[in-house]
């Protein structure tokens, strides 16, 4: 995997060329809307002044409070709008992002506004709750010449219930998800989860019935929980490699859960974010290698953990991205 040291080097020689056109767009979605809240504090000005001088001063206050509270809400709906720009979106999306994940490994196809389908989530019988709402975006996929499909995105995935209010949505997974279908004849159910988590939160539909296993690694099992239908499977699959990854990954990461399932040869992994991972933030310049290290970490430990999980040694296969099932 690549190092923060070798991103910095990368950013120097190579990416910061090519991010020109989006700290231009950038600069220029800033001006439009300084212009703008410019515009409309004038115009909250001159309203008033205006009005009073045609009828009067008898109700100055309460048209300089109507006008205030008038163009405040214009103002911020405009600017909100600039500052949301596509154009810039769409920059950032194509030359940051696209930029990074190339760097962190070239094998990988990224489609920005494509997600995962929530039938992966279902089918990883991580989570128990029904979906009732799933978005997402930054998507990315790999086909290797051993047969390996690698997809992956950031997902939100939602679940009704009712709450005194009455009916409100909650949280089943919101971050990056990732399905990766092996070639190797893999047996058995697994699962990683963050520990106090038991088997009641993961789906009722089991192939088998489900134990805990030990896997006397007293650093593993003080982040995580095993659960399994084959210890055989546990044994074979729970490599120390994983359970290294992983708990490096809890000690870097402290406020991010991670999950693992495996069933035959289909593996899924989940890590957790707070906030939406890859999105702009107009106000930091794209010439500062600190305001991207974030983006590059989080990409570059998540693949991480992908490759702990399964053998991505394979050559690509440059073909189109496969509907996700």
């Amino acid at each position: 995997m690549k190092s923060l040291d070798e991103f910095r080097q990368f950013f120097a020689s190579t990416l910061r060329r090519k991010l020109e056109a989006a700290e231009s767009a950038r600069k220029q979605t800033i001006l439009r809307a300084v212009l703008a809240g410019l515009i409309t504090l004038l115009v909250m000005v001159l309203v008033p002044y205006a009005i009073t001088q045609a009828f009067g001063t008898e109700y100055a206050v309460g048209v300089i409070v109507l006008s205030v509270l008038v163009f405040s809400a214009l103002g911020y709906m405009v600017m909100r709008e600039i500052l949301s720009s596509r154009g810039f979106y769409n920059l950032f999306k194509a030359r940051v992002i696209e930029g990074i994940i190339q760097f962190i490994d070239n094998r990988l196809r990224y489609i920005p506004h494509r997600h995962l389908t929530p039938t992966i989530l279902v089918k990883s019988r991580l989570f128990s709750k029904n979906i009732h709402e799933f978005e997402g975006d930054d998507y990315c996929f790999m086909q290797l010449s051993n047969g390996t499909f690698v997809e992956f995105s950031e997902v939100h995935a939602k679940t009704k219930i009712r709450d005194q209010a009455g009916k409100d949505m909650e949280p089943i997974f919101d971050g990056l998800f990732a399905h990766i279908h092996c070639t190797e004849g893999r047996i058995g159910d697994l699962y990683i989860v963050p520990k106090g988590m038991d088997e009641s939160h993961l789906s009722p539909h089991q192939s088998g019935k489900l134990q805990r296993f030990n896997t006397e690694n007293s650093e593993f099992e003080e982040y995580f929980t095993v659960y399994g239908t084959s210890s055989v499977a546990a044994r074979r699959y729970i490599t120390p490699a994983l359970m290294s990854a992983l708990v490096e990954f809890r000690r870097s990461h402290p406020d991010r859960l991670v999950y693992y399932a495996s069933h035959g040869s289909e593996v899924y992994i989940g890590m957790t974010s707070e906030s939406h991972l890859f999105e702009p933030n107009v106000w930091k310049p794209l010439t500062d290698v600190k305001s991207l290290e974030r983006f590059f970490e989080d990409f570059n430990d998540f693949f991480g953990l992908l490759h702990a999980a399964a053998d991505l040694s394979g050559e690509p296969i440059r073909s189109e991205a496969q509907p996700t099932t």
